[in-house]
C-alpha cells in the first residue's frame, strides 16, 4: 500500500516522484516500463543518433496513416527508460509563446494562463545565465547555452542576419521571434534529463519506491475509485500495487489514453469493439491528438565543413572521444542541432511566429536512421508547423496491454497546415542558398529543383513529412464534452485518478514540449499536495485505509477459521 502510485517515469512522472515524496509524509511508488538510464548512449548528447537506431530505450511505435500522408506509416518513438522521452530527446529547452497558455484558458483550462505557469517554469529551472524576470537559477533542471562545437552552424545564423531576421538571444524571454542558438538541458557536456534533475536525487528516500521493467496492464478500481494498478514484472508475473490516495498516469500521449481504455474509461464504441466492460464513458479519451508536423529541406555541399559519416570523421573520432571524456567538449557534447529560430509563414498576415527552424549541419533523412544518407556532406533545415489544425487519435489495437496503441496522426489533413508549410519551404529555400553558404553551395536534395509549384511542394510534403516527437492532447483538460481531465487534472467521472503528462494539453504549444511537460508536473504536484493536506482529504483517506484493513481482516478470518479459533 502506497499513498500515490505514479505510472511512467518520464518528464512529468519524475517531477511528481520527487515533489510528492519530498516532505516524507507520503509513500510514493513510481512504475516504469523501461530500465536504467545509466548508459553512455543516453548520457552523451551525441548518443541521440544511436538511440534512434536501437530498441533499448524507447517504444518503437508506428502510426497508421490514411490519404493525408499517402498511406505511409510514421515512426513515433517514445522514451522507455528512466527519464522517459527526456532521456532520448534533442535536449532543446523551449517553453512556447505566452499566448499558448492564455489560449489554454479559453479552451477550458482555468488556472493555466502564462502568468500562472511562469512561476513553475522558473521553479524548475537552473539557468546558467542566472535568474531574471523569465528565468530561475535554483531549480533542478539545468539549462545551458549551446557549446557551439560545430562551427558550420554559424553559417545559418549569418544567412538569417543577411536576410533580415533578428537575432534572438533568448527564445524563452520577452518574445520568441528570431534566430539564434538554442539553450539545452545539458550540464557539463552531459544530457540532463528529468531523471537526472528530479528522480536520482530522490531515489535514496525511504518513502520512494521505483520499480523498473514494470509493464502496467490496467488501473484497479473499487466502484469508481482508483485504488491501484496491476503490472507484469520481468518474470511475466502479474503484480499489483495499491494507492490509498491517488493513481496518477504519466505515461504520455500514447500510453495514458491506452491505459484508460484498457481500464474501461473511454469512448463507448471503442470499449465495446474490444469487449472491455465500460466503467465510465469518456468520449474524448484518445481524441484531439496533435503533433508538430515537420518537413526537411536538404542541400549538398561542395566540400567538407558540415558533419558526415566519412573515413575522415571516423579517423578523427578517437580525438573527439578523448576530448569528451576529459573535457566534456567537442562534437560528442552536442546533438548538432544547436541553431534555429522562429519565423512567420506569411509576414503580412501572421502576428506571431507559426513556424520553427531546427538547423542541422548534416544531411538528414528518416529520423536520422538513414546513416548512408549522412555519408555525404550537406546541411538541412527542419521546418516545423507550430500550431497545426489537423487532429488525430489514439485507439486500441486490441485488449492486450502489451500491444502497441493504434496511432492515427492525421497530419496534413487540414489545408491550412499544408499551405503554411509550403510557404515555409519557399522561405527556407531562400535562406539555405544565401551568400553565407556560397563557398559550400551545391545541389538541392529535398525537395529537389523539380519541385517548384505549390502543387509539387504539396506532393513533396505528403510524401516526406514526418513530425518532431511532440504528441499531445489525447487526455485534454477542460470541461467540454471531449475533455478527459478537469483543470486540476482529475479524470472526469471517477475518483482518485489523475493524468499528468503532455496528453492533458488542450492544444500544442509553439515549440518543443519537454519543458512544458516538466512545468505541468511541477504545477500538478502543488495541486495534489494542496488537496491532500486538507483535513477532509486526510479523513477520507484514513477512512479508506481503515475500510481496507477491516476488509482484509474479514477476508483473513474467512480463509483461516482454524487459526482464528486457536487464537481465541
Amino acid at each position: 500500500m502506497y499513498d500515490f502510485v505514479i505510472v511512467g517515469a518520464g518528464s512529468a512522472g519524475c517531477v511528481l516522484a520527487n515533489r510528492l515524496s519530498a516532505n516524507g509524509q507520503y509513500r510514493v511508488c513510481l512504475l516504469e516500463a523501461g530500465g536504467s538510464d545509466r548508459n553512455p548512449m543516453v548520457n552523451t548528447p551525441a548518443g541521440l543518433v544511436p538511440t534512434m537506431m536501437t530498441r533499448f530505450f524507447k517504444w518503437s511505435f508506428n502510426s497508421q496513416e490514411g490519404d493525408s500522408l499517402q498511406g505511409r506509416q510514421v515512426f513515433c518513438p517514445r522514451g522507455k527508460v528512466l527519464g522517459g522521452s527526456s532521456s532520448i530527446n534533442g535536449m532543446v529547452y523551449i517553453r512556447g509563446q505566452a499566448q499558448d497558455y492564455d489560449r489554454w484558458v479559453t479552451e477550458g483550462a482555468e488556472g493555466w494562463s502564462y502568468d500562472e505557469v511562469l512561476p513553475y517554469f522558473k521553479r524548475a529551472e537552473c539557468q546558467e545565465r542566472g535568474a531574471d524576470d523569465y528565468h530561475g537559477a535554483d531549480g533542478p533542471l539545468h539549462v545551458s547555452d549551446s557549446y557551439r562545437q560545430i562551427p558550420f552552424n554559424q553559417h545559418f545564423i549569418d544567412a538569417a542576419k543577411e536576410q533580415g531576421y533578428q537575432i534572438n538571444p533568448d527564445f524563452n524571454g520577452e518574445q520568441q521571434e528570431g534566430v539564434g542558438y538554442y539553450q539545452s538541458t545539458i550540464k557539463n557536456g552531459r544530457r540532463w534529463s528529468a531523471a537526472d534533475a528530479y528522480l536520482h536525487p530522490a531515489m535514496s528516500r525511504p518513502n520512494l519506491t521505483v520499480i523498473s521493467r514494470a509493464s502496467v496492464s490496467n488501473i484497479e478500481f473499487e466502484g469508481l475509485r482508483a485504488v491501484g494498478v496491476s503490472y507484469y514484472d520481468t518474470d511475466g508475473a502479474l503484480c499489483r500495487v495499491e494507492a490509498a490516495r491517488e493513481v496518477i498516469l504519466s505515461a504520455g500521449a500514447f500510453n495514458s489514453p491506452q491505459l484508460l481504455m484498457l481500464s474501461g474509461i473511454g469512448p463507448t464504441k471503442e470499449l465495446r469493439r474490444h469487449g472491455i466492460r465500460k466503467r465510465v464513458a469518456l468520449e474524448g479519451v484518445g481524441k484531439n491528438l496533435q503533433e508538430h508536423v515537420d518537413i526537411v529541406v536538404v542541400r549538398n555541399t561542395r566540400r567538407a565543413g558540415p558533419v558526415a559519416y566519412t573515413p575522415r570523421v571516423f579517423a578523427e573520432g578517437i580525438g573527439e572521444l578523448f576530448k569528451y571524456l576529459f573535457r566534456r567538449r567537442g562534437t560528442l557534447s552536442t546533438t548538432g542541432g544547436e541553431a534555429g529560430g522562429f519565423f512567420r509563414s506569411r509576414e503580412e498576415k501572421e502576428t506571431l511566429p507559426d513556424l520553427q527552424w531546427h538547423f542541422m549541419p548534416a544531411r538528414f533523412n528518416d529520423h536520422g536512421r538513414d546513416w548512408r544518407f549522412t555519408s555525404r556532406y550537406g546541411y538541412s533545415a527542419h521546418i516545423t508547423l507550430l500550431r497545426p489544425k489537423s487532429r488525430g487519435s489514439v485507439t486500441l489495437t486490441d485488449r492486450d496491454p502489451t500491444s502497441d496503441p493504434h496511432i492515427h496522426l492525421n497530419m496534413l489533413a487540414h489545408k491550412d497546415d499544408v499551405q503554411r508549410l509550403v510557404d515555409g519551404i519557399k522561405t527556407t529555400r531562400e535562406l539555405l542558398r544565401a551568400e553565407a553558404f556560397d563557398e559550400y553551395l551545391d545541389t538541392e536534395v529535398f525537395p529537389g529543383e523539380g519541385a517548384q509549384t505549390d502543387e509539387q511542394l504539396e506532393q513533396f510534403l505528403r510524401a516526406k513529412a514526418n513530425h518532431i516527437y511532440h504528441p499531445v492532447g489525447t487526455c485534454k483538460m477542460g470541461r467540454d464534452a471531449e475533455s478527459v481531465v478537469d483543470p486540476e487534472l482529475k479524470v472526469h467521472g471517477v475518483q482518485s485518478l489523475r493524468v499528468v503528462d503532455a496528453s492533458v494539453m488542450p492544444s500544442l504549444v509553439s515549440g518543443n514540449t519537454n519543458a512544458p511537460t516538466i512545468m505541468i508536473g511541477e504545477k500538478a504536484a502543488d495541486m495534489i499536495l494542496d488537496f491532500h493536506q486538507s483535513d477532509n482529504s486526510a479523513s477520507n483517506v484514513n477512512s479508506h485505509q481503515q475500510d481496507k484493513q477491516e476488509s482484509s481482516k474479514e477476508k483473513h478470518k474467512k480463509e483461516t477459521p482454524e487459526l482464528e479459533e486457536q487464537a481465541l
